[in-house]
């Protein structure tokens, strides 16, 4: 025999003798795994990480949170994309859905902002991606440049997720920003302040920087109602299945049935004749209850965080009270009124930057400056039914402008609808003269 031949022969003989001793470290690398995870976690959908548990906030630093946000509003997460999604939507739409109304008493003034609303499509797409920003990160740093092919000021969000720029204010005073900074390909860039606007929505005046928001506080919540979810979709597809259950009085009977189902000469819905007891077998519903109750108390949590109403995440059974449900717009105007505020003031502060980088590019002239209004109208039927009933006579009264009366509808251009009007009056005084010209030459 060759030397060859005999190592090979040792080795099988070696490897046949430790089998016994692979199996134990086998068992003992399964064991360290299984300690590793997380025991309350269902197997079917098992995919935790060590540093993630599931009765704890797992999203305590704002940088993760930003970036759950990110990956799942994308769709790049195994849980939470699907609510999450439908969170930052319908807070966008409830921010600011019936678009900007800005108003000024200058003729000039308003020229100026409607030609820089429609440039910068801030009546629009713009200004819903800005609002998005807003929600992802908790603020949106908004840039102006000049164009000058264009000859117009061009505004353009800032992410902080791609550019992780940081914020230096006042201690006494953290609404005046000092410094914006942010690093590229290792070197630190400046961003003048009287060229950009830093609209805070979240966090605390403890740090500028960190603008936790209402959803990155239920984040936790939003992934386990997606565990849930998928839980209960996995242990309908292993267990929720009818199986058909033969009880017979002797084995030899038992035995003769399972031969015939494993030949496949029977199948449910053909017919059964013979001395077994037959039914069909279900789980039960216990687990599968749990997991919805699960996924009803993290949308509770979310619903009240974020002013959300639940049935408007697509459970409208949890809504029993109708008059509550058709009440609770108004529950909506108060949590999202903190935000179009702060929306309002920033876009005004960014109209008149623009304004005055827009003097000093030479762009335009002075004239263009002037006291204006910006408003995002959250539009409800008890809204409606105040300014028929309060507002209008008001303005009848002489107590309020018509200005402010417009500012308050939705789906208009306050300035347009002030044109138009003129533009009606003029037309109708013009047919006025006309008739009373015609009746003169017929009296002639």
């Amino acid at each position: 025999m060759s030397l060859q031949a005999i190592n090979n022969q040792k080795g099988f003989i070696n490897s046949i003798r430790n089998i016994p001793e692979k199996n134990r470290l086998k068992k003992k690398i399964h064991a360290m795994t299984e300690a590793e995870r997380d025991v309350t976690t269902t197997y079917a959908t098992n995919t935790q990480t060590v540093n993630e548990v599931v009765d704890k906030n797992n999203y305590k630093k704002y940088h993760e949170q930003v970036k759950f946000c990110y990956d799942a509003y994308s769709g790049d997460i195994d849980y939470g994309s699907e609510i999450l999604r439908g969170v930052v939507q319908t807070k966008v739409a409830f921010t600011g859905g019936e678009g900007l109304s800005v108003f000024a008493q200058k003729k000039s003034t308003q020229n100026y902002i409607d030609k820089f609303l429609e440039y910068n499509k801030l009546n629009g797409s713009r200004l819903i991606k800005m609002l998005e920003i807003g929600e992802l990160e908790g603020k949106n740093l908004i840039c102006l440049e000049k164009d000058v092919k264009n000859e117009i000021m061009k505004a353009r969000s800032f992410s902080w997720y791609t550019n992780k720029y940081k914020v230096a204010c006042n201690g006494l005073d953290t609404d005046d920003i000092k410094s914006i900074v942010y690093k590229r390909k290792d070197e630190e860039h400046e961003i003048k302040t009287d060229t950009a606007v830093y609209v805070r929505l979240g966090g605390t005046d403890y740090d500028v920087d960190h603008t936790s928001t209402d959803m990155h506080c239920v984040l936790t919540d939003m992934e386990n109602f997606s565990r849930a979810k998928y839980d209960l979709r996995k242990n309908n597809h292993l267990f929720a299945k009818l199986t058909p259950f033969f009880k017979t009085v002797t084995q030899e009977g038992a035995k003769s049935i399972n031969n015939s189902i494993s030949a496949g000469e029977w199948e449910i819905g053909q017919g059964y004749a013979g001395t077994a007891d037959f039914s069909l077998v279900s789980p039960g519903s216990g687990a599968l209850e749990a997991l919805k109750g699960e996924m009803e108390l993290a949308l509770k949590n979310i619903a009240a965080t974020t002013g959300i109403p639940i049935h408007w995440l697509g459970w409208p059974e949890l809504m029993s009270n109708r008059a509550t449900a058709e009440n609770l717009l108004e529950v909506v105007n108060a949590t999202t009124k903190k935000r179009r505020l702060l929306w309002e003031e920033g876009i005004k502060e960014l109209i008149k930057k623009s304004m005055i980088l827009a003097i000093d590019n030479g762009f335009e002239d002075n004239n263009i400056l002037g006291e204006f209004q910006v408003k995002l109208p959250l539009i409800s039927l008890a809204n409606l039914k105040m300014i028929a009933e309060i507002w209008i006579p008001l303005m009848d009264l002489g107590v309020i402008s018509m200005s402010t009366l417009r500012n308050k509808l939705p789906e208009i251009n306050p300035s347009e609808e002030k044109k138009l009007v003129e533009k009606e009056k003029q037309e109708n005084m013009d047919r006025m003269k006309e008739g009373m010209i015609d009746e003169n030459v017929d009296d002639s």
